[in-house]
């Protein structure tokens, strides 16, 4: 790094060109900064004792892919001040031309225009000394050219060139400013490649002001890396295209995405914090992109993976069918975003068909909908759907989903359906956030003509005023007030209409025939109101287990076999044992070495379909579940095997030992029956039980 102090026209003058990064905030000094800036300038063009201004740092670095009589430099800070200079110069220009000045504190027009505005012997966009972004760049060039500034080109570029164009109102002045530029000046930091760091630099010369968002700092990160034309290039196919996603959107959901993106690329079981989102992002990239996946990929990458944030978490996805499950789901849960992101994924590529999609996200949704009935723990549900989502095998997405689910530990199960069930008909459903939903989507469920719910209000049959009617008492009985206090709030009680106010706590008679009442509801749910004459406990009871009964259709249990689960559970087991050899496992010697492997050789050659897999402690084999484990021990090996000792036949009893007989068995992990093996005859004499064992485990 090379810093200098320097005149601000001596750095700008010569055969060179400043290039803003194309990923830079575009051109944002208001119009109070450029007031500030003149009468500076004029208090210091004006003053015999001053002989300089110093206005802050511009950093820079070469960048290498110029031509090489011109010098270029990307601008890593200092943007704002170079472009409200050149705003400024150019209406130096403009003003001293419209007053007929021919020189301007001695220097001619056109030279003052080559030494700080235009490169003279270059054409096109090289002609310019400093480059701008993509939305800057049309309006400066036109007041370079002198042409009429483009229609929704830069507002700022335009309205502070034509503020410095007001204020410049005489000559006098016109020469006392153009004193005064002379007499700025910055400190020029020069970086070096492959030396200096860019983005750190940058990162530190903005860590005051306003904060960069954590995709500003990782756009950055990725696109400082590398020359000005690839940088052009990166945002205008991935970055840019990213953008309209979000524009709509509150500042956070850029950052939000990025927290899937990266929870997803490093194989995060729990979500990234937000704070930790571009600290990550940096670590990750150096560690294990740079050298192996090039930046086109990266962004590439992240491009698809904001669509498909996008169609899930911002309501832009297309298709009616997946739009209306994403719907349902995200008003239950917004951070299932990185598992939708990644069956997106598997669904795009041909993977997953539609209709399984829609039943993967149909399955999340009941599996938030029933822990939310059942009143079960929904915290840390970003760190689930991380986990869930790096259990998803894009060959077989919807399997491996369900047995995710089902392997979810006691805290975070699936509730079964008879939970689910009585939760429903006895929950206060009125006062959980998810009663109008469980309404609406029982209302709509299997109806191809959809009613909209969305302004309707949810509805007490009986009414909420605990001082009922006569006509409700009697109707209920002696118990009415029990009966009130139990099932006011429940299921059974609940419908929806858009005329609740006109209800009012009127009697049922009155609800079912008054004008826009039960019996011309249009709901599908009042119909059967339609058909009684009173509303007692009973019916209520009735009417929300039918209803319950109902939601275990709209809300599908898990369904997933035993066996595909073993099939998971082994797999996970293989890939743990993956790198283990023999000598590994503990209690593996010289003496007992040649007995596991016989057992092993015996094993493959008799018993098909079986995979043996090591662990530190022991040898298991399964068939998919476990039916064989081999613990090593000094001078032999124990064999315990999945077997109920009170069900084998008496001859085979001689032959083992049941495990409930000792309290525990150092390193061993299964139960069943065991028996210690000194010999190969003794293995050959104990194979009939690990017969036994396989085929209760394999039929």
């Amino acid at each position: 790094m090379k810093a200098t102090d320097i005149n601000l026209v001596h750095l700008l003058n010569g055969t060179k060109q400043f290039l803003i990064p194309i990923f830079q905030r575009t051109y944002s000094w208001k119009e109070e900064n450029c007031e500030q800036l003149f009468r500076d300038i004029v208090r210091v063009g004006e003053s015999k004792v001053i002989d300089s201004h110093f206005i802050g740092s511009v950093v820079t670095i070469p960048d290498q892919e110029g031509q090489a009589s011109l010098s270029r430099h990307q601008v890593i800070d200092g943007q704002q001040r170079l472009t409200t200079i050149t705003l400024l110069i150019l209406a130096l220009l403009k003003k001293a031309n419209d007053l007929n000045m021919e020189t301007i504190d001695g220097s001619i027009l056109e030279g003052i225009k080559e030494d700080f505005i235009i490169n003279r012997h270059y054409k096109g966009v090289s002609r310019c000394r400093l480059v701008l972004t993509k939305g800057d760049f049309p309006a400066l060039l036109k007041l370079i050219e002198g042409g009429t500034i483009p229609e929704h080109s830069s507002e700022k570029v335009w309205s502070n060139f034509q503020l410095f164009c007001d204020l410049l109102v005489k000559t006098e002045l016109i020469e006392m400013v153009y004193k005064g530029l002379r007499k700025l000046k910055v400190v020029d930091v020069t970086l070096h490649p492959g030396q200096d760091d860019p983005q750190a630099i940058f990162e530190s010369l903005n860590s005051t002001g306003v904060d960069l968002s954590q995709a500003d700092l990782i756009r950055n990160f990725v696109l400082m890396r590398q020359p000005h034309e690839t940088q052009t290039t990166l945002y205008n196919d991935f970055w840019f295209p990213m953008e309209p996603f979000f524009v709509d959107q509150e500042a956070s959901r850029f950052d939000r995405f990025m927290q899937d993106f990266l929870t997803l690329q490093t194989g995060s079981n729990s979500l990234v914090k937000a704070r930790d989102v571009y600290p990550l992002f940096k670590q990750w990239y150096l560690e294990n992109i740079a050298e192996n996946i090039s930046p086109q990929v990266l962004m590439g990458q992240m491009l698809r993976g904001a669509r498909h944030y996008s169609a899930f978490s911002l309501r832009t996805e297309p298709d009616t069918e997946l739009s209306s499950a994403f719907r349902d789901l995200r008003s239950l849960v917004e951070v299932a975003s990185p598992s939708i992101i990644r069956l997106y994924q598997c669904y795009e590529e041909e993977l997953l068909s539609k209709r399984d999609f829609v039943g993967a996200v149909r399955l999340i949704e009941s599996y938030i909908l029933r822990r939310l009935t059942c009143d079960m723990q929904t915290r840390s549900l970003g760190n689930i759907f991380a986990m869930l989502a790096q259990k998803i095998e894009p060959e077989n997405a919807l399997e491996s989903i369900k047995v995710a689910l089902a392997r979810f530990s006691k805290n975070s199960r699936f509730p079964n359906n008879s939970e689910f069930f009585q939760a429903l008909i006895h929950k206060e459903l009125y006062e959980s956030r998810i009663c109008h939903f469980v309404l609406s989507r029982l209302e709509n469920f299997g109806s191809k003509e959809k009613v909209v719910t969305k302004g309707a209000t949810i509805e007490h049959i009986m009414p909420r005023n605990e001082n009922m009617r006569a006509g409700w008492r009697s109707m209920l009985g002696d118990q009415w007030k029990e009966i009130h206090e139990v099932w006011l709030h429940r299921l059974g009680n609940l419908t929806l209409t858009a005329y609740n106010s006109e209800y009012s706590d009127n009697e049922f008679s009155v609800k079912k025939t008054m004008e826009n009442g039960f019996d011309s509801s249009p709901f599908r749910l009042n119909m059967e109101l339609k058909k009684v004459e009173s509303w007692t406990d009973e019916d209520m009871k009735t009417r929300g287990e039918r209803l319950a009964q109902q939601a275990l259709k709209v809300w599908e249990s898990l369904e997933i076999s035993e066996k595909v689960i073993a099939k998971y559970k082994l797999k996970d087991k293989e890939l743990l044992g993956a790198n283990l050899e023999l000598e590994d496992v503990k209690g593996i010697n010289d003496k007992n070495r040649p007995l596991a492997e016989l057992l092993q050789a015996m094993l493959e050659q008799n018993f098909p379909n079986t995979s043996i897999v090591l662990s530190k402690k022991n040898i298991t084999a399964f068939a998919p579940h476990e039916f064989l484990q081999v613990v090593p021990r000094a001078r032999n090996i124990t064999l315990i095997m999945a077997i109920e000792y009170d069900l084998l036949e008496p001859e085979l009893q001689q032959l083992c030992r049941d495990t409930n007989s000792k309290s525990f068995i150092s390193n061993a992990s299964l139960s069943g029956v065991f028996q210690k093996i000194t010999s190969f005859a003794d293995l050959e004499k104990i194979e009939p039980l690990i017969e036994r064992a396989y085929q209760e485990i394999t039929s």
